[in-house]
Protein backbone atom coordinates (compact mmCIF):
# COMPACT_ATOMS: atom_id res chain seq x y z
CA UNK A 1 0.00 0.00 0.00
CA UNK A 2 1.35 3.04 -0.82
CA UNK A 3 2.49 5.97 1.39
CA UNK A 4 -0.56 9.00 1.43
CA UNK A 5 2.07 11.34 1.22
CA UNK A 6 3.60 9.57 -2.23
CA UNK A 7 2.18 11.13 -4.84
CA UNK A 8 1.79 14.80 -3.09
CA UNK A 9 5.53 15.96 -4.94
CA UNK A 10 3.80 15.77 -8.79
CA UNK A 11 0.46 16.67 -7.70
CA UNK A 12 -0.89 19.96 -9.09
CA UNK A 13 -3.07 22.26 -6.78
CA UNK A 14 -6.59 20.29 -6.88
CA UNK A 15 -5.68 17.04 -7.82
CA UNK A 16 -5.29 15.68 -4.28
CA UNK A 17 -6.49 12.06 -3.58
CA UNK A 18 -9.41 12.12 -1.80
CA UNK A 19 -7.34 10.16 0.98
CA UNK A 20 -5.17 12.85 2.17
CA UNK A 21 -5.59 15.89 3.97
CA UNK A 22 -5.83 19.06 2.02
CA UNK A 23 -5.67 22.50 2.70
CA UNK A 24 -9.26 23.40 2.44
CA UNK A 25 -10.11 20.49 4.94
CA UNK A 26 -7.36 22.02 7.08
CA UNK A 27 -9.28 25.37 7.60
CA UNK A 28 -12.09 23.56 8.72
CA UNK A 29 -11.03 22.87 12.11
CA UNK A 30 -12.10 24.51 15.28
CA UNK A 31 -8.16 26.21 15.70
CA UNK A 32 -8.38 27.73 12.02
CA UNK A 33 -12.16 28.06 11.35
CA UNK A 34 -11.82 31.95 11.82
CA UNK A 35 -9.15 32.27 9.32
CA UNK A 36 -9.42 34.23 6.41
CA UNK A 37 -7.91 33.43 2.68
CA UNK A 38 -8.35 35.32 -0.93
CA UNK A 39 -7.03 32.18 -2.14
CA UNK A 40 -8.78 30.39 -5.39
CA UNK A 41 -11.02 26.72 -4.06
CA UNK A 42 -8.31 24.74 -6.34
CA UNK A 43 -5.51 26.15 -4.54
CA UNK A 44 -7.29 24.94 -1.22
CA UNK A 45 -7.49 21.36 -2.59
CA UNK A 46 -3.32 20.58 -2.38
CA UNK A 47 -2.85 17.81 -0.22
CA UNK A 48 -0.79 18.73 3.15
CA UNK A 49 1.42 16.39 4.93
CA UNK A 50 3.52 18.12 7.43
CA UNK A 51 3.86 21.60 8.95
CA UNK A 52 7.07 23.71 9.25
CA UNK A 53 7.92 27.08 11.10
CA UNK A 54 9.11 29.88 9.18
CA UNK A 55 12.94 30.23 10.47
CA UNK A 56 13.22 26.58 9.85
CA UNK A 57 11.94 26.87 5.67
CA UNK A 58 14.56 29.86 5.05
CA UNK A 59 17.62 28.39 6.80
CA UNK A 60 17.33 25.84 3.78
CA UNK A 61 16.43 25.84 -0.09
CA UNK A 62 14.74 22.51 0.45
CA UNK A 63 11.54 21.45 -1.54
CA UNK A 64 8.59 22.22 0.43
CA UNK A 65 5.93 19.72 -1.49
CA UNK A 66 2.88 19.29 0.94
CA UNK A 67 4.33 21.14 3.73
CA UNK A 68 2.68 24.11 5.40
CA UNK A 69 4.25 26.87 6.72
CA UNK A 70 3.77 28.72 10.01
CA UNK A 71 5.06 32.49 9.72
CA UNK A 72 4.12 35.92 12.10
CA UNK A 73 2.70 38.77 10.55
CA UNK A 74 6.05 40.61 11.16
CA UNK A 75 8.35 37.80 9.14
CA UNK A 76 6.50 37.89 6.19
CA UNK A 77 7.71 39.69 3.13
CA UNK A 78 6.57 39.42 -0.62
CA UNK A 79 9.52 38.38 -2.20
CA UNK A 80 10.31 35.67 0.33
CA UNK A 81 6.18 34.64 -0.65
CA UNK A 82 7.49 34.17 -4.63
CA UNK A 83 10.64 31.92 -3.24
CA UNK A 84 8.39 29.38 -1.17
CA UNK A 85 5.94 29.07 -4.34
CA UNK A 86 8.76 28.58 -6.51
CA UNK A 87 9.83 25.04 -3.69
CA UNK A 88 6.16 23.99 -4.21
CA UNK A 89 4.63 24.88 -0.06
CA UNK A 90 1.46 24.14 0.20
CA UNK A 91 0.34 27.34 2.27
CA UNK A 92 1.45 30.37 4.27
CA UNK A 93 -0.13 29.93 7.92
CA UNK A 94 0.28 33.70 9.09
CA UNK A 95 -0.50 34.26 12.54
CA UNK A 96 -1.74 37.87 13.20
CA UNK A 97 -2.32 40.44 10.73
CA UNK A 98 -4.55 43.07 9.02
CA UNK A 99 -8.39 42.06 9.07
CA UNK A 100 -9.27 41.75 4.99
CA UNK A 101 -5.44 40.06 3.41
CA UNK A 102 -5.43 40.16 -0.29
CA UNK A 103 -3.73 37.26 -2.01
CA UNK A 104 -0.31 37.86 -2.98
CA UNK A 105 0.48 37.85 -6.40
CA UNK A 106 1.88 34.32 -6.19
CA UNK A 107 0.30 30.49 -6.60
CA UNK A 108 0.41 29.98 -2.97
CA UNK A 109 -2.63 30.06 -0.49
CA UNK A 110 -1.40 32.60 2.27
CA UNK A 111 -3.91 31.90 5.59
CA UNK A 112 -4.31 34.88 8.03
CA UNK A 113 -5.16 33.05 11.68
CA UNK A 114 -5.09 34.92 14.88
CA UNK A 115 -2.32 35.61 16.92
CA UNK A 116 -2.99 33.00 19.15
CA UNK A 117 -2.78 30.22 16.66
CA UNK A 118 1.49 29.38 17.63
CA UNK A 119 3.42 26.92 15.66
CA UNK A 120 3.05 24.31 18.03
CA UNK A 121 -0.58 24.44 17.84
CA UNK A 122 -0.58 24.30 13.97
CA UNK A 123 1.74 21.38 13.69
CA UNK A 124 0.56 19.15 16.37
CA UNK A 125 -3.33 19.67 14.44
CA UNK A 126 -1.47 18.30 11.15
CA UNK A 127 0.47 15.65 12.77
CA UNK A 128 -2.61 14.38 14.21
CA UNK A 129 -4.87 14.99 10.98
CA UNK A 130 -2.69 13.30 8.71
CA UNK A 131 -1.46 10.07 10.82
CA UNK A 132 -5.37 9.82 11.30
CA UNK A 133 -5.62 9.75 7.80
CA UNK A 134 -2.99 7.06 7.51
CA UNK A 135 -4.09 5.24 10.15
CA UNK A 136 -7.74 4.67 8.35
CA UNK A 137 -5.74 3.50 4.99
CA UNK A 138 -3.71 1.31 6.90
CA UNK A 139 -6.78 -0.20 8.90
CA UNK A 140 -8.89 -0.60 5.40
CA UNK A 141 -5.44 -2.10 3.70
CA UNK A 142 -5.33 -4.47 6.39
CA UNK A 143 -8.80 -5.20 6.14
CA UNK A 144 -8.52 -5.67 2.28
CA UNK A 145 -5.15 -7.67 2.50
CA UNK A 146 -6.55 -9.91 5.10
CA UNK A 147 -9.83 -10.73 3.19
CA UNK A 148 -8.42 -11.76 -0.37
CA UNK A 149 -4.63 -13.46 1.08
CA UNK A 150 -6.68 -15.93 2.55
CA UNK A 151 -8.26 -17.09 -0.71
CA UNK A 152 -4.61 -16.89 -2.11
CA UNK A 153 -3.55 -19.37 1.04
CA UNK A 154 -6.76 -21.83 0.06
CA UNK A 155 -5.43 -21.52 -3.55
CA UNK A 156 -9.40 -20.94 -4.33
CA UNK A 157 -7.99 -19.33 -7.66
CA UNK A 158 -8.43 -16.01 -9.86
CA UNK A 159 -12.23 -16.45 -9.99
CA UNK A 160 -12.38 -16.48 -6.67
CA UNK A 161 -10.08 -13.20 -5.69
CA UNK A 162 -12.34 -11.38 -8.46
CA UNK A 163 -15.23 -11.86 -6.68
CA UNK A 164 -13.89 -10.48 -3.56
CA UNK A 165 -12.85 -8.00 -4.68
CA UNK A 166 -16.25 -7.16 -6.50
CA UNK A 167 -17.43 -8.15 -2.53
CA UNK A 168 -15.44 -5.34 -1.04
CA UNK A 169 -15.53 -2.38 -3.65
CA UNK A 170 -19.86 -3.27 -4.32
CA UNK A 171 -18.23 -2.58 -8.54
CA UNK A 172 -17.72 -4.86 -11.25
CA UNK A 173 -14.35 -6.25 -10.83
CA UNK A 174 -11.93 -7.64 -13.16
CA UNK A 175 -8.75 -9.57 -13.94
CA UNK A 176 -6.94 -9.11 -16.84
CA UNK A 177 -4.20 -10.40 -18.84
CA UNK A 178 -1.01 -7.94 -20.69
CA UNK A 179 -3.49 -7.70 -23.86
CA UNK A 180 -6.44 -6.83 -21.88
CA UNK A 181 -7.72 -10.21 -22.39
CA UNK A 182 -10.25 -11.49 -19.56
CA UNK A 183 -9.14 -13.89 -17.12
CA UNK A 184 -12.12 -13.47 -14.65
CA UNK A 185 -14.90 -11.02 -14.15
CA UNK A 186 -17.52 -10.77 -11.66
CA UNK A 187 -20.73 -8.26 -12.24
CA UNK A 188 -21.99 -5.97 -9.36
CA UNK A 189 -25.60 -6.09 -8.89
CA UNK A 190 -26.48 -2.58 -9.29
CA UNK A 191 -24.69 -1.92 -13.05
CA UNK A 192 -23.70 -4.62 -15.02
CA UNK A 193 -21.03 -4.27 -17.30
CA UNK A 194 -20.17 -7.39 -20.15
CA UNK A 195 -16.59 -8.54 -19.83
CA UNK A 196 -15.88 -8.16 -23.49
CA UNK A 197 -16.83 -4.32 -23.43
CA UNK A 198 -15.12 -3.22 -20.38
CA UNK A 199 -11.84 -5.38 -21.78
CA UNK A 200 -12.72 -3.38 -25.38
CA UNK A 201 -12.75 0.20 -23.58
CA UNK A 202 -9.35 -0.85 -21.65
CA UNK A 203 -7.86 -2.19 -24.89
CA UNK A 204 -8.80 1.13 -27.07
CA UNK A 205 -8.04 3.74 -24.00
CA UNK A 206 -4.28 2.27 -24.12
CA UNK A 207 -4.25 1.92 -28.24
CA UNK A 208 -5.29 6.17 -27.66
CA UNK A 209 -2.95 7.11 -25.34
CA UNK A 210 0.83 8.24 -26.08
CA UNK A 211 3.45 5.27 -26.06
CA UNK A 212 5.82 5.13 -23.62
CA UNK A 213 9.42 6.84 -24.23
CA UNK A 214 11.66 4.19 -22.79
CA UNK A 215 9.81 0.97 -21.19
CA UNK A 216 6.76 -0.53 -22.13
CA UNK A 217 6.05 -1.72 -18.47
CA UNK A 218 3.29 0.33 -17.43
CA UNK A 219 3.97 2.34 -14.45
CA UNK A 220 3.38 1.37 -10.79
CA UNK A 221 0.45 2.43 -8.51
CA UNK A 222 -3.34 2.62 -9.27
CA UNK A 223 -4.73 4.48 -11.95
CA UNK A 224 -8.01 6.13 -12.70
CA UNK A 225 -9.66 6.87 -16.08
CA UNK A 226 -12.83 7.67 -17.25
CA UNK A 227 -13.98 4.99 -20.41
CA UNK A 228 -16.62 4.86 -22.68
CA UNK A 229 -17.96 1.07 -21.79
CA UNK A 230 -21.13 0.60 -24.34
CA UNK A 231 -22.27 3.82 -24.68
CA UNK A 232 -21.96 4.69 -20.85
CA UNK A 233 -19.58 6.98 -19.22
CA UNK A 234 -17.90 4.66 -16.21
CA UNK A 235 -14.99 5.43 -13.78
CA UNK A 236 -12.26 2.46 -13.86
CA UNK A 237 -9.67 2.17 -11.42
CA UNK A 238 -6.84 -0.27 -12.40
CA UNK A 239 -3.49 -0.85 -11.20
CA UNK A 240 -0.73 -3.12 -12.96
CA UNK A 241 0.16 -7.11 -12.00
CA UNK A 242 3.83 -6.70 -11.46
CA UNK A 243 6.28 -9.00 -9.99
CA UNK A 244 9.91 -9.29 -10.52
CA UNK A 245 10.28 -6.55 -12.92
CA UNK A 246 7.46 -8.92 -15.07
CA UNK A 247 3.90 -7.32 -16.04
CA UNK A 248 1.33 -9.67 -16.07
CA UNK A 249 -2.23 -8.16 -16.28
CA UNK A 250 -4.33 -5.24 -14.71
CA UNK A 251 -6.68 -5.75 -11.75
CA UNK A 252 -9.77 -3.31 -12.71
CA UNK A 253 -12.41 -2.13 -10.75
CA UNK A 254 -15.46 -0.19 -12.35
CA UNK A 255 -17.25 2.11 -10.09
CA UNK A 256 -20.94 1.68 -10.57
CA UNK A 257 -21.95 5.61 -9.46
CA UNK A 258 -21.92 7.94 -12.09
CA UNK A 259 -20.16 10.37 -10.72
CA UNK A 260 -18.30 8.40 -8.15
CA UNK A 261 -17.53 9.80 -4.71
CA UNK A 262 -14.18 10.83 -4.00
CA UNK A 263 -14.31 8.14 -1.30
CA UNK A 264 -15.81 5.49 -3.15
CA UNK A 265 -12.35 5.98 -5.83
CA UNK A 266 -10.35 6.51 -2.82
CA UNK A 267 -11.79 3.04 -1.44
CA UNK A 268 -10.66 1.41 -4.70
CA UNK A 269 -7.33 2.63 -5.00
CA UNK A 270 -6.79 0.87 -1.51
CA UNK A 271 -8.37 -2.54 -3.32
CA UNK A 272 -6.45 -2.99 -6.52
CA UNK A 273 -3.28 -2.13 -4.98
CA UNK A 274 -3.18 -4.69 -2.65
CA UNK A 275 -5.26 -7.07 -5.12
CA UNK A 276 -2.55 -6.29 -7.48
CA UNK A 277 0.24 -8.12 -5.86
CA UNK A 278 -1.89 -10.86 -4.48
CA UNK A 279 -3.18 -11.82 -8.07
CA UNK A 280 0.16 -11.55 -9.07
CA UNK A 281 1.19 -14.18 -6.54
CA UNK A 282 -1.34 -16.75 -7.48
CA UNK A 283 -1.16 -16.33 -11.38
CA UNK A 284 2.71 -17.10 -10.65
CA UNK A 285 1.40 -20.21 -8.00
CA UNK A 286 -1.01 -21.06 -11.63
CA UNK A 287 1.54 -20.82 -13.81
CA UNK A 288 3.69 -22.93 -11.59
CA UNK A 289 1.54 -25.78 -11.60
CA UNK A 290 0.85 -25.41 -15.62
CA UNK A 291 4.67 -25.86 -15.77
CA UNK A 292 5.20 -28.57 -14.23
CA UNK A 293 2.24 -30.43 -15.92
CA UNK A 294 3.55 -29.41 -19.20
CA UNK A 295 7.10 -30.58 -18.06
CA UNK A 296 5.24 -33.86 -16.56
CA UNK A 297 3.31 -34.51 -19.77
CA UNK A 298 6.52 -33.75 -22.02
CA UNK A 299 8.03 -36.18 -20.01
CA UNK A 300 5.57 -38.73 -20.84
CA UNK A 301 5.36 -37.97 -24.69
CA UNK A 302 8.93 -38.12 -25.02
CA UNK A 303 8.79 -41.42 -23.31
CA UNK A 304 5.82 -42.42 -26.33
CA UNK A 305 8.55 -41.24 -29.00
CA UNK A 306 11.56 -43.02 -28.05
CA UNK A 307 9.87 -46.42 -26.45
CA UNK A 308 11.00 -46.06 -22.89
CA UNK A 309 8.21 -48.03 -21.25
CA UNK A 310 9.62 -50.76 -19.72
CA UNK A 311 6.02 -53.02 -19.13
CA UNK A 312 2.81 -52.54 -21.18
CA UNK A 313 1.88 -51.62 -17.50
CA UNK A 314 3.94 -49.02 -17.28
CA UNK A 315 2.59 -47.49 -20.63
CA UNK A 316 -1.11 -47.90 -19.77
CA UNK A 317 -1.06 -46.34 -15.87
CA UNK A 318 0.60 -43.29 -17.42
CA UNK A 319 -1.61 -43.40 -20.42
CA UNK A 320 -4.50 -43.47 -18.14
CA UNK A 321 -3.41 -40.27 -16.10
CA UNK A 322 -3.31 -38.17 -19.60
CA UNK A 323 -6.86 -39.93 -20.92
CA UNK A 324 -4.51 -41.13 -23.84
CA UNK A 325 -6.11 -44.72 -25.33
CA UNK A 326 -3.44 -47.19 -25.94
CA UNK A 327 -4.96 -49.40 -28.42
CA UNK A 328 -6.09 -46.51 -30.46
CA UNK A 329 -4.17 -45.44 -34.08
CA UNK A 330 -1.24 -42.99 -33.90
CA UNK A 331 0.74 -41.34 -36.37
CA UNK A 332 3.98 -38.99 -36.05
CA UNK A 333 4.40 -35.81 -37.77
CA UNK A 334 7.53 -33.80 -37.00
CA UNK A 335 8.68 -30.15 -38.05
CA UNK A 336 11.81 -28.52 -38.46
CA UNK A 337 12.97 -25.11 -39.63
CA UNK A 338 10.82 -22.93 -37.07
CA UNK A 339 13.88 -21.14 -35.67
CA UNK A 340 12.79 -18.44 -33.30
CA UNK A 341 9.27 -18.31 -32.46
CA UNK A 342 7.87 -14.58 -30.61
CA UNK A 343 10.82 -13.16 -29.26
CA UNK A 344 14.00 -14.34 -30.36
CA UNK A 345 15.74 -14.21 -26.81
CA UNK A 346 12.60 -16.60 -25.18
CA UNK A 347 14.03 -20.13 -24.51
CA UNK A 348 10.47 -21.31 -24.10
CA UNK A 349 8.95 -20.14 -27.20
CA UNK A 350 9.03 -23.69 -28.69
CA UNK A 351 7.28 -25.32 -26.51
CA UNK A 352 4.66 -22.84 -26.09
CA UNK A 353 4.12 -23.28 -30.01
CA UNK A 354 4.40 -26.87 -28.79
CA UNK A 355 1.53 -26.18 -26.75
CA UNK A 356 -0.37 -24.45 -29.38
CA UNK A 357 -0.45 -27.22 -31.60
CA UNK A 358 -2.45 -29.54 -28.97
CA UNK A 359 -5.40 -27.48 -29.89
CA UNK A 360 -4.47 -27.65 -33.54
CA UNK A 361 -7.57 -29.29 -35.38
CA UNK A 362 -9.38 -30.34 -32.39
CA UNK A 363 -12.27 -33.12 -32.86
CA UNK A 364 -13.32 -35.79 -31.22
CA UNK A 365 -11.49 -39.51 -30.80
CA UNK A 366 -8.57 -37.47 -32.56
CA UNK A 367 -5.96 -36.77 -29.29
CA UNK A 368 -2.69 -34.78 -29.90
CA UNK A 369 0.24 -34.40 -27.77
CA UNK A 370 3.06 -32.47 -28.62
CA UNK A 371 6.72 -32.18 -27.22
CA UNK A 372 10.13 -30.78 -28.33
CA UNK A 373 13.12 -32.46 -29.42
CA UNK A 374 16.07 -30.99 -29.85
CA UNK A 375 15.22 -27.97 -32.40
CA UNK A 376 12.33 -30.52 -33.93
CA UNK A 377 9.02 -30.27 -33.02
CA UNK A 378 7.59 -33.58 -32.56
CA UNK A 379 3.64 -33.99 -32.62
CA UNK A 380 1.44 -37.84 -31.48
CA UNK A 381 -1.92 -37.76 -33.25
CA UNK A 382 -4.63 -39.85 -32.59
CA UNK A 383 -5.72 -41.09 -35.97
CA UNK A 384 -9.57 -41.25 -37.12
CA UNK A 385 -10.63 -41.24 -40.55
CA UNK A 386 -13.95 -40.10 -39.61
CA UNK A 387 -16.13 -41.48 -42.11
CA UNK A 388 -13.57 -43.42 -44.32
CA UNK A 389 -12.91 -46.50 -42.04
CA UNK A 390 -13.50 -48.83 -45.08
CA UNK A 391 -11.18 -46.74 -47.28
CA UNK A 392 -7.77 -48.44 -47.92
CA UNK A 393 -5.16 -45.88 -46.75
CA UNK A 394 -7.74 -43.92 -45.15
CA UNK A 395 -5.76 -43.49 -41.82
CA UNK A 396 -2.55 -42.27 -43.61
CA UNK A 397 -4.39 -39.48 -45.69
CA UNK A 398 -6.01 -38.48 -42.42
CA UNK A 399 -2.79 -38.01 -41.00
CA UNK A 400 -1.55 -36.29 -44.29
CA UNK A 401 -3.98 -33.69 -44.23
CA UNK A 402 -3.34 -33.05 -40.30
CA UNK A 403 0.44 -32.72 -41.43
CA UNK A 404 -0.75 -30.22 -43.99
CA UNK A 405 -2.61 -27.98 -41.77
CA UNK A 406 0.10 -28.17 -39.53
CA UNK A 407 2.76 -26.84 -41.80
CA UNK A 408 0.09 -24.18 -42.41
CA UNK A 409 -0.30 -22.99 -39.21
CA UNK A 410 3.30 -23.39 -38.58
CA UNK A 411 4.68 -20.74 -41.19
CA UNK A 412 1.56 -18.70 -40.60
CA UNK A 413 3.06 -17.88 -37.08
CA UNK A 414 6.94 -18.01 -37.92
CA UNK A 415 6.42 -16.26 -40.96
CA UNK A 416 9.28 -18.55 -42.97
CA UNK A 417 9.31 -21.76 -44.92
CA UNK A 418 8.79 -25.29 -42.39
CA UNK A 419 10.29 -28.55 -42.96
CA UNK A 420 7.24 -31.06 -42.19
CA UNK A 421 7.53 -34.73 -42.38
CA UNK A 422 5.20 -37.89 -40.96
CA UNK A 423 5.58 -41.44 -40.48
CA UNK A 424 3.26 -44.57 -41.34
CA UNK A 425 0.14 -44.83 -38.77
CA UNK A 426 0.37 -47.67 -36.45
CA UNK A 427 -1.50 -49.71 -34.26
CA UNK A 428 -1.55 -49.33 -30.70
CA UNK A 429 0.99 -46.29 -28.13
CA UNK A 430 3.48 -49.26 -28.01
CA UNK A 431 4.51 -48.50 -31.84
CA UNK A 432 4.44 -44.95 -31.87
CA UNK A 433 8.28 -45.17 -31.63
CA UNK A 434 8.58 -46.53 -35.45
CA UNK A 435 6.61 -43.85 -36.71
CA UNK A 436 8.35 -41.86 -34.57
CA UNK A 437 11.67 -42.90 -36.31
CA UNK A 438 10.25 -43.00 -39.86
CA UNK A 439 8.85 -39.47 -39.54
CA UNK A 440 12.33 -38.27 -38.59
CA UNK A 441 13.89 -40.60 -41.46
CA UNK A 442 11.84 -38.92 -43.72
CA UNK A 443 12.26 -35.50 -42.32
CA UNK A 444 16.24 -36.08 -42.93
CA UNK A 445 15.76 -37.46 -46.64
CA UNK A 446 13.49 -34.32 -47.18
CA UNK A 447 15.84 -31.90 -45.79
CA UNK A 448 19.22 -33.24 -47.82
CA UNK A 449 16.59 -33.78 -50.94
CA UNK A 450 15.48 -30.05 -50.80
CA UNK A 451 12.13 -30.94 -51.32
CA UNK A 452 9.27 -27.98 -50.68
CA UNK A 453 6.44 -29.99 -49.80
CA UNK A 454 5.04 -32.17 -47.07
CA UNK A 455 6.75 -35.53 -47.01
CA UNK A 456 5.47 -39.17 -45.52
CA UNK A 457 7.73 -42.04 -45.27
CA UNK A 458 5.15 -43.78 -47.42
CA UNK A 459 5.57 -41.13 -50.24
CA UNK A 460 9.50 -42.43 -50.61
CA UNK A 461 8.13 -45.76 -51.44
CA UNK A 462 12.12 -46.22 -52.96
CA UNK A 463 13.89 -45.10 -49.67
CA UNK A 464 11.30 -47.22 -47.50
CA UNK A 465 11.93 -50.28 -49.35
CA UNK A 466 15.59 -49.71 -49.25
CA UNK A 467 15.61 -49.16 -45.73
CA UNK A 468 16.49 -51.98 -44.06
CA UNK A 469 18.92 -53.16 -47.38
CA UNK A 470 20.88 -49.54 -46.29
CA UNK A 471 20.92 -50.27 -42.35
CA UNK A 472 22.78 -53.86 -43.58
CA UNK A 473 26.44 -54.41 -43.45
CA UNK A 474 26.28 -55.39 -46.93
CA UNK A 475 24.32 -52.22 -48.38
CA UNK A 476 26.79 -50.34 -46.47
CA UNK A 477 30.06 -51.93 -48.11
CA UNK A 478 28.33 -51.95 -51.87
CA UNK A 479 27.32 -47.98 -51.47
CA UNK A 480 31.22 -47.26 -50.41
CA UNK A 481 32.71 -49.44 -52.79
CA UNK A 482 30.79 -48.57 -55.65
CA UNK A 483 30.97 -44.36 -54.62
CA UNK A 484 34.71 -44.42 -53.34
CA UNK A 485 36.21 -43.91 -56.63
CA UNK A 486 34.10 -40.57 -57.21
CA UNK A 487 34.82 -39.40 -53.86
CA UNK A 488 38.25 -39.95 -53.43
CA UNK A 489 41.29 -37.67 -53.50
CA UNK A 490 41.76 -38.57 -57.19
CA UNK A 491 38.28 -37.20 -58.11
CA UNK A 492 38.94 -34.01 -56.96
CA UNK A 493 35.96 -33.12 -54.65
CA UNK A 494 32.15 -34.20 -55.31
CA UNK A 495 32.14 -32.84 -58.58
CA UNK A 496 32.65 -35.61 -60.69
CA UNK A 497 29.56 -37.38 -57.88
CA UNK A 498 26.86 -34.77 -58.85
CA UNK A 499 27.76 -34.85 -62.45
CA UNK A 500 27.03 -38.77 -62.09
CA UNK A 501 24.09 -38.71 -60.12
CA UNK A 502 22.71 -35.25 -62.33
CA UNK A 503 23.30 -37.44 -65.78
CA UNK A 504 21.54 -40.73 -64.03
CA UNK A 505 18.70 -38.56 -62.63
CA UNK A 506 18.11 -36.81 -66.36
CA UNK A 507 17.32 -40.23 -67.81
CA UNK A 508 20.72 -40.00 -69.55
CA UNK A 509 20.06 -37.27 -71.38
CA UNK A 510 23.53 -34.96 -71.13
CA UNK A 511 22.62 -31.38 -72.39
CA UNK A 512 19.79 -31.77 -69.58
CA UNK A 513 22.15 -32.56 -67.06
CA UNK A 514 24.08 -29.95 -68.06
CA UNK A 515 21.40 -27.30 -67.74
CA UNK A 516 20.40 -28.59 -64.33
CA UNK A 517 24.57 -28.11 -63.19
CA UNK A 518 24.89 -25.26 -64.83
CA UNK A 519 28.03 -26.00 -67.23
CA UNK A 520 28.92 -26.40 -70.60
CA UNK A 521 27.86 -29.62 -72.69
CA UNK A 522 31.57 -30.56 -73.03
CA UNK A 523 32.00 -30.46 -69.87
CA UNK A 524 29.91 -32.49 -68.70
CA UNK A 525 31.35 -34.59 -71.02
CA UNK A 526 34.74 -34.28 -70.24
CA UNK A 527 33.34 -35.24 -66.42
CA UNK A 528 31.14 -38.54 -67.73
CA UNK A 529 34.33 -39.84 -69.51
CA UNK A 530 36.61 -38.93 -66.54
CA UNK A 531 34.14 -40.75 -63.97
CA UNK A 532 34.07 -43.51 -66.13
CA UNK A 533 37.53 -44.26 -65.83
CA UNK A 534 37.31 -44.21 -62.19
CA UNK A 535 34.58 -46.38 -61.74
CA UNK A 536 36.10 -48.85 -65.11
CA UNK A 537 32.39 -48.44 -65.65
CA UNK A 538 30.24 -47.56 -68.92
CA UNK A 539 28.01 -45.04 -67.70
CA UNK A 540 25.89 -45.29 -70.96
CA UNK A 541 24.60 -48.90 -70.43
CA UNK A 542 21.41 -48.47 -68.02
CA UNK A 543 22.75 -51.38 -65.57
CA UNK A 544 25.70 -49.22 -64.77
CA UNK A 545 23.63 -46.46 -64.31
CA UNK A 546 21.45 -48.70 -62.45
CA UNK A 547 24.46 -49.64 -60.01
CA UNK A 548 25.66 -45.93 -59.43
CA UNK A 549 21.68 -45.17 -58.44
CA UNK A 550 21.45 -47.57 -56.13
CA UNK A 551 24.77 -47.10 -54.12
CA UNK A 552 23.64 -43.19 -53.87
CA UNK A 553 20.54 -44.12 -52.65
CA UNK A 554 21.27 -46.65 -50.00
CA UNK A 555 24.05 -44.24 -49.01
CA UNK A 556 22.00 -41.47 -48.66
CA UNK A 557 19.52 -43.34 -46.75
CA UNK A 558 22.38 -44.91 -44.34
CA UNK A 559 23.43 -41.70 -43.37
CA UNK A 560 20.17 -40.12 -42.97
CA UNK A 561 19.50 -43.08 -40.73
CA UNK A 562 22.58 -43.24 -38.56
CA UNK A 563 21.67 -39.42 -37.50
CA UNK A 564 18.29 -40.57 -37.15
CA UNK A 565 19.20 -43.92 -34.72
CA UNK A 566 21.97 -41.10 -32.92
CA UNK A 567 19.11 -38.71 -31.98
CA UNK A 568 16.78 -41.65 -30.75
CA UNK A 569 19.23 -43.69 -29.01
CA UNK A 570 22.39 -41.27 -27.44
CA UNK A 571 24.94 -43.77 -26.21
Amino acid sequence: MSDPSASVPDSPPGDADPQHLTVGRLMQERLLRPARTAASADLLDTAVTWCLPWDEVQASDDPLPGVVVHARADQLRPTLLAGLGRRNATAVVVAGGIADPPQPAVDLPVIHVGAHVAFRHLSQLVAELVLARDTHVLRYGLRVHRSLVELLYRGAGLAALGHQMARLSGCTAAILDPQYRVLAFERSRDRVFEAAAVADALREDAAAAPPPLVSEQPNTGPEVRTLLIDGASATCVLNPILLGGRHDGWVVIVESADPPLPHDIAQHRVVVEQAATIVGTEMLRLRSIEQAQERARGDFVHALLHGRFSTQHELEARAAHYDFPVGATFGVVVASGLGSVGSPDSPTALFQLARHVTRLDARPNAHTLATVVGDVLAVVRQVDPAGRRDSPGAEDRALADFAYTLQTELERRTHHRVAVAYGRCVGGAARIFDSYREARIALGIRNRLGMDRVCGFQDLRVYATLVELAESPQGRAFARDVLAPLRGARAGGNDLEQAVIAYIASGGNLNAAARDLHIHRNTMLYKLDRASRLLQLDLREAEHQFAVWLAYKLGLLADTVTAVDRDLSPA
